[in-house]
């Protein structure tokens, strides 16, 4: 090989090396304004979608209450309970194409019996001058739990007519049960109504949306007198997940209502396992208590 051969090959050979290193340098370039959008932009993107589910979730079990709340005062209004009502419950959070996937939830529907949640009342009455036990029991819960990746991680309940927020760092009633407690004089009367959820327990996961089929298959009213020389200890006791936040909503609207702890309510907390308690409210002296009951027949609709 001549050296003017020589020489137009070294030059060849030149050339090629640099449209080597420059795709390699386009492709850094590339690379780097990929992962600065995957590991910053992404998981901003991705928890504003998380934020705006769980703010979705409570709503839409806020509504859930409303509804179940208007069922109940419309047949105690009229009397009928032939009206149905649906509620759409969305599961989880909207991902991002091709970059993060959707953020599953689980939505649990427990009727009375099943589950960690319940209701149970006990009382004495005077009937006919002849104190009578009363002791029922029910409940039930309609539970989202959200496994949120970029957000808190959160549970969405409704149980014993509260909707109520849960993640590890606390938990709070964010709508109230039909609970009233009135002091008159040293007579205490109570309103309480009992929701009892009935059905088959159900469980689905995903990314969709899933509706609860609502159905008020009776309601009871009943307004009992207490002796009203001694009058006569009402105890409620909850059993619940959620017993924090029970235990802060009794205990403020038993100190609004002008009762003074041990005189004349107390409320005792007993662990069942390690994600259950059960919160007891006793009423003391009590006048008269109005019990409404309430059966919800609810169904999953997938």
């Amino acid at each position: 090989m001549n050296r003017l051969s020589k020489r137009h090959f070294l030059k060849r050979d030149r050339e090629g090396v640099a449209s080597t290193v420059g795709t390699i340098m386009a492709l850094l370039v590339f690379m780097t304004f990929l992962s600065m959008f995957t590991n910053s932009y992404i998981p901003v993107w991705m928890q504003d979608n998380e934020r705006a589910h769980m703010n979705q979730a409570i709503n839409q079990f806020a509504d859930l209450k409303g509804k179940i709340d208007s069922l109940i005062v419309t047949a105690q209004v009229t009397g009928s309970s032939t009206i149905h009502m649906y509620s759409p419950i969305t599961l989880g959070a909207q991902g991002i194409p091709v970059f993060a996937s959707p953020t599953a939830g689980l939505l649990t529907y427990s009727p009375q019996g099943t589950g960690d949640s319940g209701i149970y009342v006990k009382f004495n009455y005077s009937l006919d001058g002849v104190k009578t036990r009363v002791s029922e029991s029910g409940g039930g819960m309609v539970e989202l739990y959200a496994p949120n990746r970029y957000y808190v991680q959160q549970w969405v309940g409704y149980e014993n007519g509260a909707m109520i927020v849960k993640q590890q760092d606390g938990q709070i009633l964010r709508a109230w049960p039909s609970i009233q407690v009135e002091k008159i004089g040293s007579s205490i009367n109570i309103r309480f109504t009992q929701i009892d959820f009935i059905g088959t327990n159900a469980s689905v996961g995903g990314t969709g949306t899933v509706g609860l089929n609502l159905n008020l298959v009776y309601i009871d009213s009943q307004t009992y007198s207490f002796d009203s020389t001694s009058g006569m200890d009402v105890n409620i006791t909850f059993r619940t997940r959620y017993w924090d936040a029970w235990q802060q909503f009794l205990d403020d609207t038993c100190l609004k209502a002008g009762l003074t702890s041990p005189t004349n309510y107390g409320i005792k907390i007993q662990q069942v396992n390690d994600n259950v308690e059960t919160v007891t409210l006793w009423i003391k002296n009590s006048g008269t208590m109005i019990y409404n009951r309430a059966f919800m027949d609810v169904s999953v609709q997938i």
